[in-house]
């Protein structure tokens, strides 16, 4: 019930690619302002491509219940210059 790695920096206007990856089970990734209820699949990477626009720190969490530890599954973006 963890995200690795858990903060991850990017820089305002520019295009990143993150790829998900879950070992477990199927999950749904959700970050206010950059992303929102992206489908993992268990064992299937999935490739998401944000270009940030605002400055800021943000955090993302797994939007689906996927068990007891469902509520540690968070995760930060800092956006920088």
């Amino acid at each position: 019930y963890e995200f690795i790695p858990s903060e991850i920096t990017v820089k305002v206007g520019q295009q990143t690619k993150l790829i998900f990856i879950s070992d477990d089970v199927s999950h749904g990734i959700s970050v206010e302002g950059l992303l929102s209820d992206v489908d993992i699949q268990k064992g299937k990477p999935t490739e998401v491509e944000i270009t940030p626009s605002t400055v800021g720190d943000f955090q993302g969490q797994c939007s689906w219940y996927c068990g007891m530890g469902h509520d540690k599954m968070k995760f930060s973006i800092h956006v920088v210059r």
